[in-house]
């Protein structure tokens, strides 16, 4: 077993009403105007924070100079996000046994893990685990990731950090619907998660205990969502099967995790769900047969911070703990992304 012990949000300064950012497309788009209109509007996002100031977006560059972009403010929000941590819990960087990275909307080599190691005084032996490719279900494939390896070393402590900035990725010659959806859907974003394995000392201050996880792959669905790399950088490649995806395999995932831990769909108390979209988050109530009620910290981060990509479920991680997860209480953590893979956890509170 291991513990996640404590989430820090760091966001960019720059926070846009959806009217807006719809304002922008607009200029940008003008005879796209009522499509822009009828899919951000549509898409449940209120606000959202973005890496640059809105009239920046009309010049973004090649794929090397959006890269740029990316490394600086992937690097300056992570530092923000784990300083907040240590100040938190008055830590020693050097507490830190490995660092796991995950994020789908840039590149860096090296990684910003390695780039931040030059911020903080970390373990000269420290280990590094860059995930990439992983997308919206990173979140939790990370948090599982990382479980997995502490089971095998319960005595360390891990940091892991994730980092979107999908802002950086939007193509203004591309007036697809693909792309019109995702210039009103998602958002930037970054994360930092403290966990630690059963025999570490910070396990007494963990806020939840993670009992299980699973990973599901469904074959011949690489063209559902992901990016295609063009000379101005990602492309997005986003279908409309996602929803009946999820309906057809979802109900079968949930059934097998739970009867594999001997638990029914009624002893679950708190679903963390990647919110997607309204149309993801509306498959999975049905698919998975609970209430919308259930995934309203899903639909509260969506509002208030659009689609953040692998950040976004760790945000709800964030808001249902604040929302005071109660001793013994089941959580059920869902995810899904590029693959099409879906991700899932188990979690209990202490």
């Amino acid at each position: 077993m291991s513990y996640l012990i404590d989430i820090k949000m760091s966001f960019p300064k720059n926070y846009y009403s959806q009217g807006e950012i719809i304002d922008l497309m607009s200029s940008i788009w003008p005879d796209k105007k009522k499509r822009i209109d009828q899919f951000h509007n549509n898409v449940c996002v209120e606000k959202r924070h973005l890496a640059l100031n809105l009239e920046e977006y009309k010049t973004l560059g090649h794929f090397g100079d959006r890269s740029l972009q990316w490394k600086e403010h992937t690097t300056n929000l992570l530092e923000e996000a784990i300083s907040n941590l240590i100040a938190e819990h008055n830590l020693d960087p050097q507490i830190f046994d490995a660092i796991a990275f995950t994020s789908i909307t840039g590149i860096s080599i090296p990684s910003v893990d390695a780039l931040l190691m030059n911020k903080f005084e970390f373990k000269r032996n420290i280990k590094r685990m860059p995930y990439f490719g992983l997308g919206c279900l990173g979140g939790v494939a990370g948090i599982n990731r990382v479980h997995d390896y502490l089971k095998g070393h319960p005595e360390q402590c891990v940091l892991f950090i994730a980092s979107e900035l999908c802002s950086l990725t939007f193509q203004f010659d591309d007036k697809s619907v693909a792309n019109l959806v995702s210039t009103g859907l998602f958002a930037d974003g970054a994360s930092a998660v403290l966990m630690c394995g059963k025999d570490h000392p910070f396990a007494k201050k963990a806020k939840l205990e993670i009992v299980d996880n699973i990973s599901n792959f469904y074959p011949n669905t690489e063209r559902t969502m992901g990016w295609d790399l063009t000379e101005n950088g990602f492309k997005i490649v986003l279908s409309g099967d996602v929803a009946e995806i999820i309906k057809k395999n979802i109900p079968e995932d949930i059934s097998y995790f739970l009867d594999k831990n001997m638990l029914k769909n009624s002893e679950v108390d708190h679903i963390i769900s990647h919110p997607g979209g309204p149309k993801v988050l509306e498959a999975l109530s049905e698919a998975s047969g609970y209430s919308k009620e259930k995934f309203k910290h899903s639909w509260e981060s969506l509002k208030d911070l659009g689609n953040m990509s692998s950040v976004s479920v760790l945000d709800i991680f964030r808001r249902t703990i604040e929302a005071s997860v109660k001793k013994d209480e089941t959580c059920l953590a869902l995810a899904m992304g590029p693959a099409f893979n879906s991700e899932a956890t188990l979690l209990k509170g202490i």
